[in-house]
């Protein structure tokens, strides 16, 4: 299997426009969708792991058997995506709700994969779920902007995992078109020609498709555009992205605003 990169974030953090950048490298696969199918087998070797003494060692001889029992499954798997998309010299899969398990699929491929997490002001994360919602005929709910400030913590929660320093790039969404930024996901992962110019070059997303999907972004296939386009978020919601979503507000640079 070659090298495989992992893009993830919280949803509605940049990780498809960040995908689609990595894609326009001549060594990896076009842009695709999810690969959500595949996420419940981290998460089958996550629990695994995690309940090895009551539940899992009583099948398996140890947790060395345990990973290559669940990394046949896993590579299977990832080269069927690989074959349909070319067998590229390094595979580029994203799925949001995969970035929970980082830690878990490093642990389980090793080295072979480099896990590139999109972080993005939580308030705009937050603003565009409302979005989202409201796109179904539903009302925005506090309740609504705890779950997503929640998620958005859990998502983040593998950063600081000391096993992951060689292998994960972090990247703000507001930076993505920095020069010093492409520069070092270039050298992060290997992919050299990536360029913010060739981004979208199927540019084949039918408008009515994207009407009838409420997670569709006007941004996809165009140029990238790291403004957001939504007005701010209310106080009432911005109050609980302060009290949830702080710790990485600081460590990110971005400013709680005044309500």
């Amino acid at each position: 299997m070659q090298p495989i990169i992992f893009v993830g974030g919280a949803p509605r953090s940049g990780t498809t426009v960040t995908h689609a950048l990595l894609c326009t490298s001549d060594r990896t696969n076009a842009y695709h969708p999810e690969i959500s199918f595949v996420r419940p087998l981290f998460n089958a070797y996550s629990v695994g792991m995690q309940n090895w003494t009551p539940h899992t060692s009583a099948f398996f001889k140890d947790t060395l058997d345990f990973n290559a029992h669940m990394r046949v499954s896993v590579l299977h798997s990832l080269d069927h995506i690989s074959e349909t998309q070319g067998n590229p010299e390094i595979l580029c899969v994203k799925d949001p709700l995969l970035t929970p398990l980082f830690y878990w699929v490093h642990h389980l491929l090793g080295d072979q994969v480099r896990l590139v997490t999109v972080v993005r002001n939580p308030y705009n994360v937050v603003r565009s779920r409302q979005e989202v919602i409201e796109k179904t005929g539903r009302a925005f709910t506090v309740r609504d902007a705890e779950k997503t400030a929640n998620e958005y913590m859990r998502s983040y929660a593998h950063i600081d995992a000391e096993s992951l320093h060689d292998v994960l790039f972090i990247i703000r969404y507001e930076d993505l078109m920095e020069v010093d930024t492409i520069e070092k996901l270039r050298q992060f992962t290997g992919c050299n020609d990536i360029s913010p110019d060739k981004v979208w070059p199927e540019k084949s997303m039918p408008t009515e498709a994207g009407a009838e999907n409420p997670w569709f972004s006007p941004k996809y296939h165009n140029p990238i555009n790291t403004e957001s386009r939504l007005d701010p978020l209310g106080n009432e919601f911005r109050a609980v992205v302060d009290r949830i979503c702080a710790p990485m507000m600081a460590r990110f640079g971005y400013a709680q605003e005044p309500q």
